[in-house]
């Protein structure tokens, strides 16, 4: 019985200072959002210049470099305030195991040096439900607020989707900006359908067994890491724009409930530092995806 007792008070202590550790180390940590690789702080708020809520992309200073700071950090864990948030790991494409939740893409890197992107790849439950995005806690908004760093950037859902014929669909998108400030968008009527969809794959609509999409040509950018301000258009602080895309050869798709799907491209490692800030805003960097159930009839 003593033995007994000894044992389970031994086990009682190396608990409470596992606790007590992790208290002491959480007090330790920078204030604000922080990001933390084998108990060393690797990011703290006063490396960050903003941090683009839409797209999670941390837009750093000049004492910070993706490529020298954050490419190599391996398992890594976010947390805002001193609170723990969530961990995740970096990945690269040539890794032949598929992460899960929250990663840091590598090699190849798709944003230039003072961008840091923390992704999300969607996991199941044991049910088959969606597990929800860890990097949309209201503790990184208020921890990000408390120093000015936070930025809402752009939203965008489908307002509607319509046959006009049997292979010709028409796709209204609702792009609201979320900021008290503008910002420069990918816009297709200045593009054109065939360069827009150089940025993204468009329109598609899934159903149990099949996908359906559209046959657009792509036209590719020239050089292909340019860019251009005329195929940009303004979005002002809080406004709201309706953007109308027509597919004239889309697959035809039978009646039933189905689920649309479409990512909202932006420029992204095209964009040096030095031109975000333009005359009259800032260049929006990043990517949308909006999904809607709809009904063929």
């Amino acid at each position: 019985m003593k033995t007994t007792i000894t044992i389970l008070f031994a086990i009682s202590v190396l608990l409470t200072g596992c606790e007590k550790d992790e208290n002491d180390f959480c007090k330790n940590l920078a204030d604000g959002f922080c990001i933390v690789s084998n108990d060393k702080v690797v990011l703290k708020h006063t490396d960050i210049e903003y941090y683009d809520y839409s797209t999670h992309l941390i837009y750093l200073k000049d004492n910070k470099s993706f490529a020298e700071d954050f490419e190599g950090i391996g398992n890594f864990t976010v947390y805002a305030d001193r609170h723990k948030i969530y961990s995740g790991q970096t990945f690269t494409l040539y890794s032949s195991i598929m992460p899960s939740g929250a990663v840091i893409r590598t090699q190849p890197y798709f944003y230039s040096d003072n961008i840091l992107s923390i992704d999300f790849v969607l996991r199941l439950d044991s049910l088959g439900n969606l597990l929800p995005d860890p990097r949309e806690d209201k503790r990184i908004i208020n921890a990000l607020k408390k120093y000015n760093q936070f930025h809402a950037g752009l939203s965008c859902e489908i307002k509607s989707l319509s046959y006009l014929s049997s292979d010709n669909v028409k796709l209204e998108l609702v792009l609201k900006n979320n900021d008290p400030f503008n910002y420069y968008y990918i816009d297709p009527e200045k593009t054109g359908t065939g360069l827009f969809h150089y940025f993204t794959t468009g329109l598609l609509i899934t159903g149990t067994h099949k996908i359906y999409t559209h046959k657009t040509a792509t036209i590719s950018a020239v050089p292909w890491n340019g860019w251009k301000k005329d195929w940009l258009s303004v979005i002002r602080g809080k406004e709201s724009k309706v953007i109308t895309i027509t597919y004239d050869n889309f697959d035809n798709v039978p009646r039933g409930q189905y689920k649309a799907i479409f990512e909202f491209p932006g420029l992204s490692f095209q964009v040096e530092k030095k031109d975000i800030e333009q005359d009259n805003g800032q260049i929006w960097l990043g990517k949308l995806n909006v999904r809607k159930d709809i009904t063929i009839k």
